[in-house]
């Protein structure tokens, strides 16, 4: 029949257009943004399952915790040196050029390049390794660091994140017993239920000054230990995602010390092990009578050689915790060694003051502003 013959036509065209289409592109990895996308999907249901025993994770060496050195009394500004400089001694920046000088910068006595000998490090606690695994986003987010309310937007922040994508492996920071795994509809262990949604919370086999010790992994898609388990740093723990009050795909990573509390945690950038050849800059920013600034913008810039620009703000208030080994109320994290000028721009001027920062070492800074 004539028709037949179309029909086939047909079937032929349709197979040849078919054939002429574009193959279907793999998904490019989701980016963490302020709001998902139209057409995002939900991520996968929680799934609670026996622990994982990793075959193929990067291989990490922690280093065994140090006998944790009891607080002593930090002497005053005016008093302390460290590392060979003055921690008072600063420079003026103005919008007015200095007579003599680099326009606008009152200057100081040069520096030299060649670093003193290292401080003493005996108030270091690099005692956790990262809870993303090598070739992963291992380094935090600079935008809500710890004590940050990100411009007045957000609560105050008590921990410090990684912005990794749906289902990326979350892995235990050190050795220690699972104390919670699961949902928190039922028990806040933040601010309100369903706050870090399914989380895992450890208390580690060792102790900061005879106190318990805990890190909490939290908006995690599934849970991969079980309440009571014993876990090895480096262990599988769960996978990333978005769950509780989360704006995206992201692991929340705090430090609490003395005990499983919101309002016990410390900033997690003083605990971390640095990336190699670099240090970490703590420090407080004050006003004359010693009480802190908050919400205060610091940046520190290489005077011996170039890199990348380095910043933080200063606590925005007293809801969260100070370390009692360095009272900072700031901390920069995985600066490369060298020598820095750390300052605050104030609007009209800009207090500053220059440290020596070492590899796997934490210096400490104090700025008194007018």
């Amino acid at each position: 029949m004539w028709w037949s013959g179309l029909s086939l036509l047909a079937l032929v065209a349709l197979f040849l257009l078919a054939g002429c289409q574009p193959a279907t592109q793999a998904a490019a990895p989701v980016a963490r943004q302020t709001e998902p996308p139209p057409s995002a999907t939900s991520p996968p249901p929680l799934v609670v399952a026996e622990p994982v025993t990793p075959t193929s994770l990067p291989s990490f060496e922690l280093l065994p915790a140090p006998s944790p050195v009891p607080p002593t009394p930090r002497p005053t500004a005016t008093e302390r040196t460290l590392m060979g400089v003055v921690l008072t001694a600063t420079a003026t920046i103005s919008d007015t050029p200095a007579a003599g000088g680099t326009p606008g910068i009152t200057p100081t006595a040069g520096p030299t390049f060649t670093p003193p000998p290292a401080p003493d490090d005996s108030a270091d606690h690099f005692w956790f390794r990262r809870p993303v695994g090598e070739g992963g986003v291992t380094w935090t987010d600079k935008h809500y660091p710890y004590g940050s309310t990100r411009g007045g937007t957000l609560r105050t922040h008590t921990g410090v994140e990684f912005n990794v994508g749906y289902n990326t492996p979350i892995l235990a920071a050190g050795n220690g017993t699972v104390v919670a795994a699961g949902s928190d509809a039922e028990v806040a262990y933040g601010p309100h239920t369903n706050f870090y949604g399914n989380l895992v919370i450890i208390e580690h086999d060792f102790t900061a000054g005879g106190l318990p010790l805990y890190t909490l992994y939290g908006h995690l898609n599934q849970v991969h230990v079980v309440e009571g388990q014993q876990v090895s740093g480096g262990t599988v723990i769960g996978l990333s995602g978005a769950t509780g009050v989360a704006d995206g795909p992201h692991v929340h990573f705090e430090v609490r010390v003395g005990s499983n509390s919101y309002s016990s945690t410390r900033n997690p950038l003083l605990w971390l092990y640095p990336f190699p050849d670099r240090g970490v800059i703590a420090g407080r920013v004050v006003w004359p009578d010693g009480s802190p600034v908050h919400e205060a913008g610091v940046s520190a810039v290489r005077i011996d050689g170039s890199n990348p620009y380095a910043g933080t703000v200063t606590y925005a208030g007293d809801t969260v915790n100070a370390d009692p080994l360095w009272n900072e109320n700031f901390v920069i994290d995985d600066v490369t060694a060298g020598y820095y000028r750390v300052s605050v721009n104030t609007g009209e001027e800009r207090i500053q003051t220059e440290v020596w920062v070492y590899p796997y070492q934490t210096s400490f800074v104090e700025i008194v502003l007018p």
